[in-house]
């Protein structure tokens, strides 16, 4: 494994060891020495990785569970809240939740849509604010519309999809590439929604091929078509299994900074690389996100 691939697995340790222990102390030396790695490497490794420093990464994971917990249950006891939710005491979580929100636990509890919101229209209540950019977008392109050719599959494992005992996702592939009209744009997945944390069993996920027109090709019975619009588009070189990350610092780091939203379409991951996996560091993906002016 190449170094890269191996911090970046040290670094996927490490968030499944936060999303674990979210309700209990935290500190940056203990995940680092949890993922073997150095303090300082770690913070550095975390930030350049996950698009934010581990300490405002868990923060933002803690609030979202706590206001998420409050909206599912308005009776809920604030300090049981809290307490749950890693805060050592009631007046720092209400501190740091007015910070994130800019209402009141009570005031949220009261009603919820007077709170501030994140960019993802699946996780409106995780708000990150990076102190600096991390990632750039290789462009921002408007796309014809195309057809979208697909079959589904469910889950994450440790932010990797396609994760399933006995899914071959590249034999299918295969099998869509030698149809009598294969794709004749790229392959892709997209994600209805966004997975609500690194093992998410329920998120589903769309595999395919994406047409200029619509076939009659067998391999599939379901369709999507995908309209006019302006896609912010960003590359990510190498193993497929590290892809959350890039979609990590896309979400929490660069749509935060810039002045555009999220508008009403899919986004999705298209596959540039040649269908021989052997050499994982070769392998090219590019995501795209549907974005307007905010």
């Amino acid at each position: 494994m190449k170094t890269e691939d191996k911090n970046r697995a040290k670094i996927t340790k490490a968030a499944l060891y936060i999303e674990e222990n979210l309700s209990a102390t935290l500190r940056a030396s203990d995940i680092a020495k949890y993922a073997h790695l150095s303090h300082f490497h770690f913070q550095r490794l975390f930030c350049a990785y996950m698009g934010e420093p581990v300490s405002q990464y868990v923060t933002a994971r803690r609030l979202e569970a706590a206001a998420i917990g409050l909206k599912n249950c308005s009776s809920v006891n604030l300090l049981q809240l809290s307490l749950d939710c890693g805060f050592q005491t009631h007046s720092a979580f209400s501190k740091a939740f007015k910070k994130q929100f800019g209402v009141s636990p009570t005031a949220f509890r009261n009603n919820p849509e007077v709170a501030r919101k994140g960019v993802d229209l699946d996780r409106r209540f995780l708000i990150s604010a990076p102190p600096n950019k991390s990632i750039e977008a290789v462009g921002v392109v408007n796309l014809l519309p195309f057809h979208f050719q697909f079959r589904q599959s469910y889950g994450t494992y440790e932010g990797q999809f396609f994760r399933q005992k006995g899914q071959n996702i590249g034999q299918q592939f295969s099998t869509l590439l030698a149809e009598t009209t294969p794709p004749n744009l790229f392959l892709m997945s997209c994600f209805p929604n966004t997975p609500q944390n690194l093992n998410d069993n329920r998120v589903p996920i769309w595999f395919g091929g994406a047409f200029s027109d619509q076939t009659n090709s067998s391999w599939s019975k379901e369709w999507h078509c995908f309209g006019v619009g302006a896609w912010a588009v960003f590359e990510h070189l190498g193993d497929y299994r590290f892809l959350y990350q890039t979609w990590n610092r896309i979400y929490r780091n660069w749509l935060p900074q810039t002045d555009y939203v999220l508008r009403d379409d899919i986004p999705f991951e298209a596959y540039l690389s040649p269908t021989d996996a052997s050499d994982r560091s070769r392998q090219l993906t590019r995501i795209h996100i549907p974005i307007k002016k905010a």
